[in-house]
């Protein structure tokens, strides 16, 4: 009988270090994970230009005969993400005036008035309240065509966008491009 308990104590020991070294593995890979996922975070996010004088962006613009192209986005919101990536990124390199506003931002920035305020006031201005929001506005800050709320549909979203410049384009007076017969 004095066996049994050191068999059954060595058991229980052996079996504890198991216990151990497998919870010592589960922190370390929550570790590992945690680490790799708030490395995923930190990565940066697609670059559109910050609105910071939307009076002279306005002007800009105005001057391409284009709308202002003003996307609002949040910190960390992944379908502001997508949207900047597969579509807003590529207008820029188009040559569109597109500027981004972080919607809960208290830093300043100049109005399209040109006075100072802040991305909370544009956003609360505009009647914005949900992360991704792109208005097209013209001179003064007047929306010319309708707003895009929320990611949409993947598939179709360039399509929306599409319609929006053109609706904006056609508020603004808009040139057709050299070589494009006019329509009827």
């Amino acid at each position: 009988m004095l066996r049994l308990p050191s068999l059954f104590s060595s058991f229980h020991a052996a079996k504890g270090l198991r216990l151990r070294a497998v919870l010592q593995g589960a922190w370390v890979a929550a570790g590992l994970a945690l680490g790799l996922g708030l490395a995923g975070l930190a990565q940066a996010e697609t670059y559109l230009p910050p609105a910071r004088d939307l009076q002279s962006t306005a002007a800009q613009a105005a001057a391409r005969h284009q709308p202002v192209v003003v996307m609002f986005s949040l910190p960390g919101c992944t379908y502001c993400e997508r949207l900047r990536k597969s579509t807003y990124q590529w207008l820029v390199k188009d040559g569109y005036v597109v500027r981004q506003v972080e919607m809960d931002s208290s830093d300043r920035l100049l109005g399209f008035d040109g006075k100072p305020s802040t991305g909370k006031a544009l956003a609360r201005h505009y009647g914005v309240k949900l992360a991704p929001t792109v208005l097209f506005l013209g001179p003064g800050g007047r929306e010319v065509a309708e707003r895009l709320e929320g990611a949409g549909q993947p598939d179709f979203y360039g399509a929306f966008v599409d319609r929006a410049l053109k609706q904006a384009e056609l508020a603004l007076g808009a040139r057709p491009p050299v070589g494009t017969a006019p329509q009827s």
